[in-house]
């Protein structure tokens, strides 16, 4: 009998007791993966999400890029995020919802009762308490919402709320979304944050590809020269590093997280960018590699290949 192949990690079966499963839609599964997709709650089932838990990280970003080549992002975006029954404000869309849980310290938590709805929140009901650091501390159950505006913690008696530039997507604990802002930390207890990143980024992708039918997110001016619109945008490996000059075109702001964390917001002038930073652009900048020399003129469109994002405006929060 011929080895079977698994169609999840490519291994092939060994001896008679060790083959591949077949599922109802005629793909193969070994023991390892099975177990591994289940531990995510997952069906078990060739999809897109399966395929990610198992395959490595370097690989996941690229794998999330060709499943956009092949599918109507719209149709992605359908699938994979559906509406939810929580009301939300105008315009916002949930990413992610589980539940979580933040131990902060029990003398500051709020004796009433905070708002249920997200489209209830205003800057008025975000308390914004972070991690305990005394010996009070207690774990306070709730549920963690990312929309494509801001990250949400709702529980009994108060609500957290952060830009989304704030969350940590590279932080080695996998069980917990760690936040940084302004000074303070913020860890949400939840199983397999990693995938909740991997949506978080999918979701992000599948904007930014329906977007760029209309409008790209990013123009390049001259060969040093790009203009970012309104949007979030990873700044991934394929990017050198340097000191760029930054500029907005008319009223915009720029907002940065660097690969530790930090976030700053910049109006203009010098900046320097590094793998693993994180930029959210409100209106639309021009960022340079070196100061502009006489002649440089241009306008082509180049794709969001090299900076990934979606147009975003986050709450303050």
């Amino acid at each position: 009998m011929a080895n079977k192949v698994c169609d999840f990690c490519l291994e092939e079966g060994r001896g008679l007791f060790h083959q591949p499963e077949r599922l109802p839609d005629g793909h193969y599964i070994c023991k390892n993966c099975r177990k591994i997709i289940a531990s995510y709650d997952l069906p078990v089932k060739y999809d897109l999400f399966q395929l990610l838990v198992i395959s490595e990280p370097y690989m996941q970003e690229m794998m999330m890029g060709d499943y956009l080549e092949h599918h109507r992002p719209e149709d992605a975006i359908a699938k994979y995020y559906p509406t939810t029954p929580m009301l939300l404000h105008q315009g916002e869309h949930v990413v992610n919802m589980r539940p979580a849980s933040i131990t902060v310290e029990r003398s500051k938590i709020p004796a009433e009762q905070a708002v249920t709805r997200i489209g209830d929140i205003g800057r008025k009901q975000i308390t914004n308490l972070p991690n305990a650091r005394h010996s009070d501390g207690t774990e306070v159950e709730g549920t963690l919402y990312e929309t494509d505006a801001a990250l949400y913690f709702l529980s009994e008696h108060f609500i957290n709320c952060h830009r989304l530039t704030s969350v940590i997507t590279d932080h080695i604990d996998t069980d917990a979304v760690h936040v940084l802002e302004h000074g303070r930390q913020y860890s949400y207890r939840i199983s397999h944050a990693d995938l909740f990143h991997l949506r978080s980024v999918f979701y992000h992708m599948a904007v930014a590809a329906t977007e760029n039918r209309e409008k790209s997110l990013v123009y390049l001016a001259s060969e040093n020269t790009m203009t970012l619109n309104s949007g979030k945008y990873n700044v991934p490996r394929n990017i050198k590093s340097g000191t760029y000059w930054v500029n907005p075109v008319e009223d915009a702001t720029l907002h940065v997280r660097d690969a530790n964390g930090r976030v700053r917001s910049v109006s203009s002038g010098r900046l320097r960018i590094d793998n693993g930073s994180v930029l959210e652009v409100d209106g639309q900048y021009e960022v340079r590699y070196r100061k502009r020399e006489e002649g440089e003129t241009g306008g082509n469109t180049i794709t969001a290949g090299a900076f990934t994002g979606t147009p975003d405006n986050p709450e303050e929060s």
